[in-house]
């Protein structure tokens, strides 16, 4: 007895000492094991191209203050990972990137150094500062991160990777914008009005490319432009309109982006100062080259997407705001492949003409549940009303679509004879243009068009934080990469297109939205139908009141039979609030069933799992006891 004790006690002593070798091992060992479906602690193929890509010697110099004694754990922790994360480019760089690791304590030169890189310190709570940042240098170029935040911790290989293409790059791509829109802030027209703010996007394309903001008369487009991006059109005048027409006939790439109802310019210093608001926008003179069908005046909508909204009597599923999934982006194309949260706003309808014979290749589809509804509509009609009236009309709708081809020019006759300007004497030549006029391309190429503008708004793709006294600017959702990746995908810099789009590992519960989605359109029929009931009965009740009053009776007693009406109606209303009450009801009790049964399985299918592989490995070994025993 003593004897199978002592090798018990011995058993223990062993598997304990070597678990605390096994981790000590492992622990000094540069390995790891990345076990999350997305891989998202693995270093993608677009960074290690950018790495492969390097020519030049690159340093980068990592500041955080890690002698400081008030540092919150979860900030030590995120720290570590950024310097894993920095060594793992470091090891993969092939000798070409050294990293730097400095802890800037006050009044060192490591401090005045952080503070030259333009590294901000954050104040803690404690009142010591803090410093989490890194510079990369490549020759004399330089780019800072003045800040990790934890909070970007998915944009983490992104921030550096961008960092790093940036300053290895010889030459950037110029982005060209012709644009109704203040895209760059500045000064506010209104005094005492806060000024306006660069656009988030604009921020983000500024720091790999070269972006320049066209004057909205220009003539000519220069074909150093990598790319066009034309965004809100509204009312271009068709010397305008040539420059676009002829830049996309030489090979121009382009994109347009278009709106029926853009929010983004009701806040526009114009608008604000009582003007009349024209914030439609469209270019049918080339669109109609090109193959694409688009009704200015139009909206669309699909409940099958449809945004929870509060609609200050209840949140309701809006139609109009649109939030897409995976599933109904296009997966195959390198600019929405990868996306998973994408939001439109009232966007319009794009489709592929009919007597058109160019590629026309949706990127995001409506379902055949959606339909259009006049534009007017949005300003004047209540959520609820507007999701009752818009009806399935079975047509394809796209709010991204890629048109490729050989197009043909929107000016035959050549270049549109130039508007008198003010002071320009009667009969004056133009100025002539570099490049000579083209009825047709010489060669296909692709435009990328948009159907609203308001998704890559700060309000709808962006949040401004603060954090430790740091503004920080953190993607709402996937808006921002979607546009990012259309930018990147038509002027050449799809390096960084698969690293923006990693980290996504929502687990969208899209039963639970379909059943929530179905029960609201179920609502919404019932709610119509006793809307429509009432409007009738209430126009009876008014020819009778009018009738009567005609008569000069001063009290109406109402007849039996309409009394009578009026008794149905009420009882017809009871029994259809009575049913709108059981689909609510039953709606309830199939969310809470399914939320059951997945708090079930999440707590008891793995232990129940562990238990049977236990018990198989229990019994084998009794088995093979005995057959010892026996033997």
């Amino acid at each position: 007895m003593s004897r199978n004790w002592s090798y018990s006690s011995l058993s223990v002593l062993l598997l304990f000492v070597c678990l605390i070798a096994i981790n000590v091992v492992v622990y000094y060992l540069p390995m790891r094991a990345d076990m999350t479906a997305e891989k998202l602690y693995t270093i993608s193929d677009g960074s290690r191209s950018i790495l492969s890509e390097l020519k030049d010697p690159l340093r980068i110099k990592y500041y955080f203050s890690s002698s400081s004694e008030d540092l919150p754990p979860y900030l030590k922790n995120y720290a570590e990972r950024v310097r894993e994360v920095l060594q793992e480019y470091e090891n993969l760089s092939s000798g070409n990137i050294t990293l730097e690791i400095f802890d800037p304590k006050p009044d060192t030169e490591e401090e005045e150094w952080a503070e030259r890189y333009g590294i901000k310190a954050a104040t803690l709570p404690q009142g010591s500062r803090l410093y989490f940042g890194a510079v990369v240098l490549m020759l004399d170029q330089e780019m800072t991160l003045p800040f990790f935040d934890p909070r970007r911790e998915r944009f983490l290989e992104y921030d550096l990777s961008q960092a790093i293409f940036r300053v290895s790059q010889t030459q950037r791509s110029k982005i060209g914008i012709l644009s109704t829109l203040n895209l760059s802030g500045g000064r506010g027209m209104i005094p005492g009005q806060r000024p306006p703010e660069k656009w988030a996007f604009m921020g983000e394309m500024e720091k790999t490319m070269e972006v320049v903001n066209l004057p909205l008369d220009t003539e000519e487009i220069s074909d150093d432009t990598s790319l066009l991006l034309v965004m809100h059109p509204k009312e271009f005048k068709d010397s305008l309109l040539y420059a676009i027409d002829q830049y996309v006939l030489r090979g121009g790439k382009t994109i347009v982006m278009v709106d029926p109802n853009g929010r983004a310019d009701l806040a526009s210093p114009m608008n604000q100062m009582g003007r009349q608001p024209q914030i439609a926008s469209s270019m049918p003179k080339l669109f109609q080259k090109w193959g694409v069908d688009y009704d200015i005046s139009k909206v669309t909508g699909d409940p099958s997407f449809g945004t929870p909204v509060n609609t200050g009597s209840g949140v309701m599923r809006f139609p109009m705001w649109m939030s897409f999934n995976a599933q109904a982006l296009d997966q195959s194309h390198p600019v929405t492949s990868q996306l998973e949260n994408v939001l439109f706003v009232e966007a319009g309808a794009l489709s592929k003409a009919n007597d058109s014979s160019h590629e026309f290749t949706p990127l995001l589809s409506l379902s055949d549940q959606s339909g259009i509804l006049d534009a007017f509509m949005l300003r004047f009609v209540q959520p609820d009303q507007i999701s009752r009236d818009l009806k399935p009309d079975n047509q394809s709708k796209s709010l991204v679509a890629r048109v490729s081809g050989k197009f043909e020019t929107a000016f035959p006759e050549g270049r549109p004879p130039a508007e008198k300007k003010e002071g320009e004497e009667q009969g004056e030549a133009p100025k002539p243009l570099k490049y000579q006029h083209l009825n047709e391309a010489k060669e296909a190429t692709s435009i990328i068009i948009f159907s609203d503008i308001d998704f890559i708004s700060d309000d709808f793709s962006v949040q401004k934080m603060n954090f430790l006294g740091q503004r920080i600017i953190q993607p709402a959702n996937d808006n921002l990469n979607l546009m990012l990746n259309a930018v990147e995908h038509l002027s050449g810099n799809e390096a960084l297109m698969s690293i923006r789009s990693r980290g996504q590992s929502s687990r969208p519960f899209t039963r639970l939205q379909a059943m929530q989605v179905k029960a609201q359109m179920k609502f919404q029929d019932e709610e119509s139908r006793l809307q429509d009931t009432l409007k009738a009965v209430q126009k009876q009740l008014d020819n009778l009141l009018e009738s009567a009053g005609k008569k000069g009776e001063s009290e109406v007693i109402l007849p039996p039979e309409m009394q009578a009406e009026i008794k149905r109606f009420r009882s017809e209303e009871r029994q259809t609030r009575k049913k709108l009450r059981e689909v609510r009801k039953v709606l309830r009790q199939d969310i809470e069933s399914l939320g059951t049964m997945l708090t079930v399985l999440n707590m008891l299918a793995v232990p129940f799992i562990i238990g049977i592989i236990g018990f198989f490995f229990y019994r084998s070994r009794m088995l093979a006891r005995s057959n010892q025993g026996t033997s």
